[in-house]
């Protein structure tokens, strides 16, 4: 067996990741004045959720990971960020292909690691020998909460600012 996927269905992979990402995004904010696109201009994301009321966005980097087809032994892996998209996006959601999991993680709270002198900022996912998730893997699994109190949270301070200029 090789060692790696070919490149174009990394790139598949990579692509399915960011669409389903992208639909389930949709369906937590239809019902807002938030909108979901995929990033077309902006450096260091893949989506972006923009209100077109208060010109607000949140930046998002989606990183796809399977484990259908791999040599590694190891019952690890990581979603990883570059410095770039670490200072531009606001949250990661990584999805395991596999499981249909998603991990839904704020950016400042990923570890800083070194990577042939690199920096990554990374969430590493641990499972046991029946492919379930370790404890500490479970912290960010499925918590699209984190996003909707981020949406909450940027509408309500612009509700007050309009507020405090109108009184």
């Amino acid at each position: 067996m090789p060692k790696q996927l070919p490149q174009n269905i990394k790139q598949l992979l990579s692509e399915i990741g960011e669409k389903t990402v992208l639909f389930r995004l949709y369906l937590l904010t239809k019902n807002t004045k938030w909108e979901v696109y995929k990033n077309l201009n902006e450096i260091g994301c893949d989506i972006i959720l923009f209100n077109n009321e208060t010109s607000n966005k949140i930046k998002i980097e989606v990183k796809t990971r399977q484990r259908l087809y791999t040599t590694s032994r190891h019952r690890f892996f990581d979603f990883a960020l570059t410095e770039n998209e670490y200072n531009n996006a606001g949250f990661l959601i990584g999805y395991w292909y596999d499981k249909n999991y998603f991990f839904i993680v704020p950016t400042k709270e990923l570890k800083a690691t070194l990577s042939n002198n690199n920096k990554k900022y990374k969430l590493r996912i641990k499972y046991n020998v029946d492919s379930t998730l370790c404890d500490t893997s479970k912290k960010y699994l499925n918590r699209w909460n984190f996003i909707e109190n981020e949406l909450k949270t940027i509408l309500n301070l612009c509700k007050n600012i309009t507020q405090n200029i109108n009184t």
